[in-house]
């Protein structure tokens, strides 16, 4: 449920400031008659994800067996490549709303509102299908309502947005996303493994032994509540095999690694033209 309530809330907060800075720009510049194709591309976008979601539901509902643990193998590896995007394309976005605006600017310049629709429709559409990958992924691994968390966390970031934009709640945004990503990071992490099991399980992965490296149970079963809970967020297991371990552990050692030259090369940039 947490795990739900936090990607909903995180995708929907990221669309949902794209939406605010295009009707602020279209206000600022008084043109507000174009904010129903900012509109228009918003309908769109959750139509689109709405549709994936029952499409995933339809499609994993139908599968058993070997089928099914191949598919939802693939399904973490992919939605964990997702996330992994996202934790990182946050670290490059610097001056975001200017970036907006300006394509903006350039599509009604160019007597091309349309595509505002388009700009508005790609972000939308582009956290949608992160939700909708995430919630199926997740959903697997049981851990509660996830209905109801992802209710919840999309309801906490419109408000946030609409008091942003509306109010001039001040927030500091890249902050907030890149605490919010340390997080989906583990959970990210969680998925990369539980997909090696599942590859495992039916031999597409016979690297190391499928034997348990170590057995917890008798400390913390997967079947108990807080057990549950972080199979759910973490992807924890209390029998997991040495490549589970070693897909973990390599994964954030990956990510974290590439987060730090991120930054260091995002610091360089912005040092770079003051030496000149």
């Amino acid at each position: 449920m947490f795990a739900a309530g936090l990607i909903t809330f995180r995708e929907t907060l990221e669309a949902a400031l794209v939406v605010g800075i295009l009707l602020s720009f279209l206000y600022k510049t008084h043109q507000p008659l174009l904010k129903k194709y900012v509109w228009l591309g918003v309908f769109f976008g959750v139509g689109f994800s709405i549709i994936l979601s029952i499409l995933l539901k339809v499609f994993f509902g139908g599968l058993s067996g070997t089928s099914e643990q191949l598919f939802e193998g693939i399904l973490m590896f992919v939605t964990a490549g997702f996330l992994t995007w996202m934790i990182l394309w946050v670290h490059r976005q610097k001056g975001m709303a200017k970036k907006i605006e300006e394509k903006a600017a350039y599509h009604i310049a160019t007597g091309f509102p349309l595509g505002l629709t388009l700009l508005t429709f790609t972000s939308v559409m582009r956290e949608g299908v992160e939700t909708a990958l995430y919630l199926q992924a997740v959903s697997s691994l049981g851990g509660g309502n996830q209905l109801l968390g992802a209710g919840v966390g999309i309801v906490i970031a419109l408000a946030i947005g609409y008091g942003i934009f509306r109010f001039s709640v001040r927030m500091n945004l890249i902050r907030l996303l890149k605490i919010s990503g340390a997080v989906l990071l583990l959970f990210a992490a969680g998925l990369v493994a539980h997909g090696v099991h599942e590859f495992q399980e039916i031999g597409l992965l016979p690297i190391f032994s499928f034997d348990p490296m170590i057995n917890i149970s008798h400390i913390l079963d997967n079947n108990s509540f807080i057990g549950s809970l972080l199979r759910t967020l973490f992807g924890y297991t209390a029998k997991p095999t040495m490549l589970e371990l070693f897909a973990y552990s390599i994964y954030i050692f990956i990510i974290f690694s590439l987060e730090q030259i991120t930054d260091r090369l995002l610091l360089a940039k912005q040092i770079k033209p003051q030496v000149r």
